[in-house]
Formats: C-alpha cells, structure tokens, sequence
C-alpha cells in the first residue's frame, strides 16, 4: 500500500485522484466477492460490548480426558438482540438539535410496508466552508438492528427517505421492530423467504453457537465436521460479554453443523451435561 501511494505521488494530482479511486473501488470489490464466499477474514466478533443484549439461552459441557487428566469443552447457545425500541429513539430524538436530525420515513412503500429511520448528525472533520449535502454525514438508527456502522450522506437519505415528525415514524418504526423478533427481512418486505424457518438477516435476535474451553483437544474434530457441512473456509471467532457478566471467548459453530459436532464431541467424552437457562422476555 505505501509503495502505491508513493509512485501515485509523482504524477499529477487528477490523475493521483482517479488512480486512487480506481485502487479503493476494485478493493472494495474484492472485499464483497470475499464476504459472499465465506473468505473475508473479519478478525474477532465481539458481541455484547457495542450495545446489544446477550443472554446464555443453553449450555452443554463435554468433559474429556487428555494426557494430564481432564478437561471440559464447552458449547454455548446465546441469543444476542439488537435494534432500538421506540421509547428509546424518542429519547434520542429529545436530544437532537439539528434541522436535519430526527426521524425520516421511506417515499415508497414496500409490501405495504414502510421503513422508518432515525438520523442522527456525525462529527466531520472536513474543513470545507460550504458543505454539500454528500459532506453531511449522518449515523443512521434502525427499529430493527439498531445504529448501523456504514454512515450515510443528507443526499444518499433523501434520495430514499423524507423527514416526518415522531408520531407519523411510530407506527412504521413500532411494527417493524416487533415483527424482527421472529421475522427476517425477507418475509417482512416480500411476505416470503426460501429459508424463512432459520433465516436471521434483518431480525432483531440472532442465535449463535459458540464452541469454547479446552478446544485444541478437539480442534481436528470440530474441523472435520464444518468441513463437511459448511461452506465457510474459515472459522470465526467471536468474545461474548453476556446480561450475566459471563465472558465467553471461542469458534462460531454454523448452525447446521451443532449436532452432528455434539455427537462427535460426545462419542468419547468422560461425561456430557447440559443446563437450559430461562428468560421471562420470551427469548429462549
């Protein structure tokens, strides 16, 4: 990267800019073309620090001997919720002062359906003394995931949305947010998804399995078994801060692959147990 940047620097500062351009759009490119084939490394998921709710919903111990006695592998279900109840984004909306901030509803309607969103303005560092609506950027807020990480321009939302007061964004907002506890995106905005039983995109509660303990006993076992079931060529590892101050560090197990993983952790184990954790919220 800095070899680029310092060949770009002799030519002149148009073609610098188009060259440039050229780089981040083909990496951008590449990183989509990753991300669909499972081979985008995103490092270390962290669940529970940014916001969400994470709550242990079952967990089962494989506890197995190695050379120096014993040793427990343990395989986590968690559910974590995200997304934004509308009592809290009226709150957030209390403290906005912009003539731009506040809430806005999507111009054209999806089955029947409309998508409201919260914007909030974001620090810029640009030095510009005339801003145009592409410089003004904006956090965006969703009833069903919450703040999103990708800012978004005044234009890029006003091409998709138009501003509205807080009691014309309720209805959208409120039934949008109840309906991603039990519903992807798909069946909310088509009324229909190929994989609507175990879909997860867009809903506000996500199930994640998560192998952790003495893993490296059994790391060619659990590589075995994904390989033969998930198309993912890499394994993701993810650190869980849970409602109970639990703090849980291991390897995402794909979902199709946790029973045939707790049959072939279990086939040698000294012992296998399971505790079920209970919730009055209805998530479990």
């Amino acid at each position: 990267m800095s070899k680029f940047l310092n060949r770009i620097l002799g030519m002149p500062v148009e073609l610098q800019n188009r060259l440039f351009k050229y780089f981040t759009d083909t990496l951008t490119a590449v990183m989509e073309q990753a991300k669909r084939s499972g081979r985008f490394d995103l490092g270390i998921l962290d669940l529970g620090s940014a916001g969400e709710v994470v709550r242990r919903v079952r967990l089962v111990r494989f506890l197995r001997r190695h050379a120096t006695g014993r040793a427990p592998v343990e395989l986590h279900t968690v559910h974590s919720e995200r997304g934004m109840e509308w009592s809290e984004a009226l709150e957030k909306w209390s403290e906005l002062t912009g003539p731009k901030e506040g809430f806005y509803l999507s111009t054209q309607a999806r089955n029947n359906k409309y998508t409201a969103v919260l914007c909030v303005a974001a620090h810029s560092n640009t030095k510009k003394e005339k801003l145009t609506k592409k410089d003004i950027m904006f956090q965006i807020y969703r009833p069903n995931t919450g703040l999103q990480l990708r800012l978004e321009s005044l234009a890029e939302i006003e091409k998709k949305y138009r501003k509205v007061e807080s009691g014309e964004a309720e209805a959208a907002w409120r039934a949008q947010y109840n309906a991603s506890l039990r519903v992807c995106s798909h069946a909310y905005w088509r009324d229909q998804c190929r994989n609507a039983a175990d879909c997860e995109v867009g809903r506000r509660v996500r199930t994640w399995h998560v192998l952790a303990g003495s893993v490296l006993a059994v790391w060619a076992r659990v590589e075995h078994v994904l390989a033969a079931r998930s198309q993912l060529n890499k394994m993701q590892v993810v650190r869980i801060k849970t409602t109970d101050s639990l703090k849980i560090v291991g390897t995402v197990i794909p979902k199709n692959c946790v029973e045939p993983l707790k049959e072939a952790l279990a086939s040698d184990a000294v012992s296998v147990s399971e505790q079920t954790f209970e919730h009055t919220d209805g998530l479990k």
